[in-house]
Parts: C-alpha cells; structure tokens; sequence
C-alpha cells in the first residue's frame, strides 16, 4: 500500500468539511471569515476521527471551481505542495468511506511531493539535477511517469510545456523507461514539475477513490482552484459537477460559463490567476498570447500543463495542440470591451465542450 505510514499523519492535518450551499446572502454564523467573507460554521461533532475538525464552507470561485455546489456535498481539504487541495463527495457515497477515502488520497499527495519537490536534496528531482554528465540514476516509477508525460506534453505543444523552464535543456535527459533510470547526456538539468505535478497528484488520487478499497464513483478533486479532476455528480438529479470558467469575461460573452462535468479533468491559467511568472520558454519574457486559458483533458496531468502552455500558442498552434492530446482549450483574447460587439472574447478550440 503506498499510502502506508502516511495515513495517520494525513488525518491529523486534513480538515474534514461539509460543503454548504450559500445562496442569496445567506450567513452561517458562529464561525471564522473566510477571505470571501463566507462564514465558517463549527459543528462540534467530528464525523470521521477525533483530530478531524468539522466545518460547513463554500469552495471560492477562483478560475475553475465548483459553480453551484448543492448542500451538503461532504468536502474535505488538506494542505499541500504550497496550495490547497480538497475532495468533495457525492451525496450518494458512504460517509464513513468518505472520510477514510479522503485521508488516503492527502497521505498519496505528500507521497508525491517529496519525489517531486524541487527543494528537498534527497527528493528524485534533487538527484537527477545533481548527475554528472554521462552519469544516470534509478528514480521511482511516479518520477518516471511524470517524465514520460512531460515528454509528450513538450512534443504536443512544440516545446511550450517544458520542465527545465528556461534552461530548455529537457533534451538532455535520456529515460530508460522499462529500468525506471534517467540519465544525463550534458548537465545539470534542473526540473521543475510545478506546472504539472499538481495535476499528476490528482490523477493518483482518482485511483485511490476508483479502486477496489473505495469504488467511489462521485466526486470531484481540486488542486490549488485551478486544476479539477471530476467522476460522476453532486447527486443524483445532476448530469456533472457545474464547474465555472471565463474569469471576469462571463460578463462580456455569450459563451456559456458554467460546464457540467461527469468525468475528465479541467484546468485554468492566466495572468488572473498566476501572474508574472506565467512564462514563455521558448521566446523568454511573459507568456501573453492570450489573457487566461482553461483546457479539458482526460488526465488531470494533461490539463494542467497544458492550460499554461497554451498561453504562449498562436491559434494554429493551439488547433494541432488539441488535436494531438485529444484536448479542448479555451482561451480569452486581449482585448478592450467595446470590440466585444465584434468578436467575443472567448474562444474554444478542439471543438465546444
């Protein structure tokens, strides 16, 4: 079990949470502020363990997040990789499994960040950057996995995505797939999977819930408010979790904001939400072809690289990025508001959701 160990330690940090609907003003009163102004109400009566703390929040719509979460979908979220992560529960899956599920997907996360952490020197990423030239390394079949996708990512988007960043020397890795060693034909090459590992985290965490421990079949994970991963809906009267997309655009479009999604994987980035340090590494300087992006995948670790990539890409190079990946892009266009009569300042690629 690869969460083994890491369980405990998982449940004492995870909050576990009831996710509230807030409608109309409504005030939940006896609780902290949060930094939306959404009060946090507290239970009192832990539902899973003791060091679980039980709270009634609203998830904050940042990018792409949860549009209209029903009442009572069971939420729980745990820190990690410097963001928040969170999964929220169908009101059909078992309360009890729930929790369990919950904490097994927090303790997976924090397996997956001290392999792929840039600042640890023991972590897979310290090791291969620390190689010689010429010089290989055995790493963990989850470093592997997130090489070879970044591999295929960098290929699909023209060099786009690429985990050296600036440096641009991802070339020089050779990987021995079938022996899990990666290899260095000119150092030092420095990764960096920020863009990327959060979503790779979720698509692990979709295992945990899919697989024959939970075969949970309702739910929706959230890394960070910006990359979500979904299976199935809130309750049974709902097509698919209502994820919300366009930033501060839905006022300005005619295309719909709201998306409803039952499986896959969505992802948002721009300026809004990253700020300067949304780059372009293969000209340097900001990435600013497009304001904001938001793709669909149906691999979380697709989604999340790609909607970053994706801002350095002209319209063409957007059409052939899609249709390699089997992906969908949404894109927001540069552009004052009184050109909106003319053109919208939304656009889709790979065809409409």
């Amino acid at each position: 079990d690869p969460c083994e160990g890491a369980y405990d330690e998982a449940l004492e940090r995870c909050r576990v949470g009831v996710l509230g609907a807030v409608r109309g003003g409504h005030d939940l009163h006896g609780g902290d502020a949060d930094d939306d102004g959404v009060r946090l109400a507290r239970t009192g009566n832990p539902v899973v363990e003791p060091p679980v703390r039980v709270a009634l929040l609203r998830l904050r719509e940042r990018g792409s997040v949860p549009a209209s979460p029903s009442a009572e979908v069971k939420t729980f979220s745990y820190r990690a990789m410097d963001t928040e992560f969170s999964v929220s529960f169908g009101l059909t899956e078992d309360e009890a499994l729930c929790g369990s599920a919950a904490a097994a997907c927090f303790a997976r996360i924090d397996q997956i960040e001290r392999l792929l952490t840039k600042f640890s020197d023991t972590s897979d990423v310290a090791v291969i950057g620390a190689l010689a030239d010429g010089a290989n390394t055995l790493v963990t079949p989850e470093t592997m996995e997130v090489l070879v996708a970044s591999a295929q990512i960098c290929a699909a988007t023209d060099g786009a995505f690429d985990p050296t960043v600036e440096a641009r020397n991802f070339g020089e890795l050779v990987l021995d797939v079938e022996h899990f060693r990666v290899g260095v034909k000119k150092g030092p090459v420095k990764l960096d999977f920020g863009g990327i590992g959060k979503g790779y985290a979720l698509d692990e965490c979709a295992k945990i819930l899919r697989g024959g421990q939970f075969e949970l079949t309702n739910w929706l994970l959230n890394g960070g408010t910006s990359t979500l991963l979904a299976s199935g809906a809130p309750s049974l009267d709902e097509t698919g979790w209502p994820l919300g997309v366009g930033g501060v655009w839905k006022s300005r479009t005619k295309t719909p904001t709201v998306l409803r999604l039952s499986s896959g994987a969505l992802s948002g980035s721009g300026f809004e939400l990253r700020g300067e340090h949304v780059r372009d590494v293969r000209r340097g300087g900001a990435a600013v072809k497009w304001a904001q992006s938001w793709s669909r995948a149906s691999s979380a670790t697709v989604a999340d690289a790609l909607s970053t990539a994706v801002l350095a890409l002209d319209a063409r190079e957007i059409e052939r990025t899609c249709e390699r990946l089997e992906a969908k892009v949404l894109v927001a266009r540069h552009q004052a508001p009184f050109f909106d009569r003319f053109r919208d300042p939304l656009r889709w690629f790979g065809g409409n959701p």
